[in-house]
């Protein structure tokens, strides 16, 4: 049976979609969020996010920017990071875009890194902030009425609210369509346990812009853009940028993330994929280069069917890139074959990333003196340098707390790992709800508790738990990307660690206090991923995996034997294990 949107006749959509444009037009002359002057303080500004806090949810904060035109404009928009000497402006279509301004000349212009939601710090950026009413008395200008608003903006608002029944009438019949076509749809998340509105913590990894413009000139002349960086070096976050500005550039694009192995039957006209994951989200997993082997081919037979219409940005970890040089080179040609690499060496982009600790990082407060010893050359120590500096910078945001403890240790994950064993004595209840998702991988919403887990680990939490944790939660976990952008409803959602480092520490952590309980109850995944047995050479560590004894090893082989996936796991170490201390027995 066809949909109401589906028996809405040719000459019907045809009216109906005229009076949408005029609408359109309307709404654009009343200039919707546009306000007389923005917040150039920090007390406004935060009166002023507080007051929109039932608007902004999710990774959107409160803004108020000026537009191309000058004109003031409060909006929701995910924060992001600007260099000196730019101001971020407000586009037609509603993006954040940067204004160059001289700070030779240009008196005010910002001389430091700053986030686009503490551009209070430089009134400049707005423009001629005074307020109308002070115009009007300078100008002798039209007076406005006594509230405030003037006649004529009063007259449009009253007509603006009859053409917006007739809207809600057009948006019934249409949204149903428009939902499943839009893949960007980001789902309204406001008073979801996991995702309070206006409390989400920043996960913004510093992109460097010479990057995002390097990866838009190769999607402007090719097909497939490979980035390549470890672990932590915004290798997602800049292919959101790339896929942000193309999609802004090209009317009628859109833009989707989904793993390796989760690829869709059919791919959508005027669409960039951006393909992740390989090898394992969280680590290696050596058992799983047939399935590597099999979505290359995939891509590549979906890039030579389709002429320019489908697009693919391949994310990958650069140590895996190498690890596995031999099974990707036959796909340099038609998929691989543009590579972007984030870890060059580059004295310019380290002196942006030192800035950026000292501007958003390190407190200008006297009065706290936890981070005045940071320096930026624990973060860019050899030592230290399996993961990338805007994932130590973001991690140290969000973390505050945690500095001192880093500046003792210099190691980011023995740091994170000593604070998620801190929580067993500290808050048991977040511990065991952190723990709960970390066992399973994930966190559905719309799944009961695992009460055989539960029984195993001895914990004691309920979906109740989820819920009264909500605010602690919210400072480890995000809705995964593939459901936001898909518009699955939060009830729904699917949730895991804000980025896979998390997890790995949170992963570290539970193993050394309850190993035989991970080795039998984890989720497989992550053990094939983090678990390696012990080798002869023991002073060799590798800094995401941890040890099993012989003992433990046992207990996972026990666990997957005579199941269906054995014989593709048969190539692990931990199943190879055993053989290796054949004939002579183990």
């Amino acid at each position: 049976m066809a949909t109401v949107p589906d028996r809405v006749s040719g000459e019907l959509f045809g009216i109906l979609l005229t009076i949408v444009t005029c609408l359109f037009k309307w709404g654009t002359s009343l200039k919707t969020g546009y306000v007389d002057t923005c917040p150039d303080t920090k007390e406004k500004w935060e009166v002023r996010s507080l007051s929109q806090s039932t608007t902004c949810g999710g990774q959107s904060e409160y803004h108020c920017l000026q537009d191309e035109a000058g004109e003031k404009k409060e909006l929701c928009v995910e924060k992001s990071l600007l260099i000196k000497g730019y101001c971020p402006i407000v586009t037609q279509s509603g993006y954040v875009d940067w204004l160059a301004c001289n700070m030779t000349t240009q008196r005010g212009c910002p001389n430091i890194s700053y986030v686009s939601n503490e551009v209070y710090k430089f009134p400049f950026c707005f423009g001629d902030n005074t307020p109308s009413s002070i115009k009007t008395n300078v100008t002798n200008g039209q007076s406005d009425t006594g509230d405030g608003i003037s006649a004529g903006t009063q007259i449009a608002i009253a007509l603006s609210v009859v053409c917006s029944v007739l809207l809600i009438v057009i948006v019934l019949l249409l949204v149903y369509r428009k939902r499943r076509r839009d893949l960007n749809y980001t789902p309204d998340v406001e008073g979801h346990p996991l995702v309070p509105a206006g409390t989400e913590h920043s996960r913004e990894e510093v992109v460097k812009k010479h990057h995002v413009k390097e990866g838009m000139n190769v999607l402007k002349k090719h097909n497939s853009l490979l980035i390549t960086g470890k672990m932590g070096m915004s290798v997602t976050s800049t292919a959101d940028s790339i896929m942000r500005e193309y999609t802004h550039q090209h009317e009628g694009w859109q833009f989707i993330h989904c793993k390796y192995q989760e690829l869709p039957v059919k791919f959508s006209q005027k669409t960039i994929y951006f393909v992740y994951g390989w090898f394992g989200l969280w680590n290696d997993n050596p058992c799983t280069e047939q399935e590597v082997i099999l979505a290359c081919n995939a891509l590549v037979n979906t890039l030579q069917r389709t002429k320019n219409e489908i697009k693919f940005i391949v994310g990958m970890r650069s140590d895996m890139n190498k690890r596995y040089a031999s099974v990707l080179e036959q796909f340099e040609d038609h998929l691989l074959g543009n590579p972007l690499s984030l870890d060059s060496v580059n004295l310019l982009r380290d002196k942006g990333y030192e800035e950026h600790l000292k501007s958003n990082i390190i407190c200008q407060d006297k009065s706290c003196n936890k981070c005045k010893k940071l320096k930026f050359d624990m973060l860019s120590k050899e030592k230290e340098n399996k993961i990338g500096i805007p994932l130590k910078l973001t991690i140290l945001a969000n973390y505050h707390d945690l500095i001192p403890e880093f500046i003792e240790r210099k190691n980011m994950k023995e740091t994170l790992k000593e604070h998620f064993k801190s929580l067993k004595g500290q808050d048991k209840s977040l511990y065991e709800c952190l723990m709960y998702v970390c066992l399973k991988g994930d966190l559905k919403q719309s799944t009961d508790i695992d009460r055989n887990l539960k029984r195993k680990l001895k914990f004691d939490i309920s979906k109740k738990s989820f819920e009264e944790n909500t605010s602690a939660l919210d400072k480890y976990i995000r809705m995964k990307n593939s459901d936001r952008q898909q518009g699955v409803p939060p009830e729904q959602a699917t949730y895991v660690f804000w980025h896979p480092f998390i997890y790995i520490c949170a992963f570290h952590a539970l193993y050394e206090s309850n190993p035989d309980e991970v080795m039998t109850c984890c989720n497989i995944d992550a053990i094939l991923q983090l678990v390696r047995p012990e080798s002869k050479n023991r002073h060799k560590v590798d800094y995401f995996t941890v040890t099993a004894d012989q003992d433990r090893v046992k207990l996972f082989q026990q666990r997957v034997e005579g199941e269906e996936h054995q014989d593709k796991l048969s190539v692990h170490p931990l199943l190879l294990f055993q053989a290796e201390q054949s004939p002579g027995g183990s």
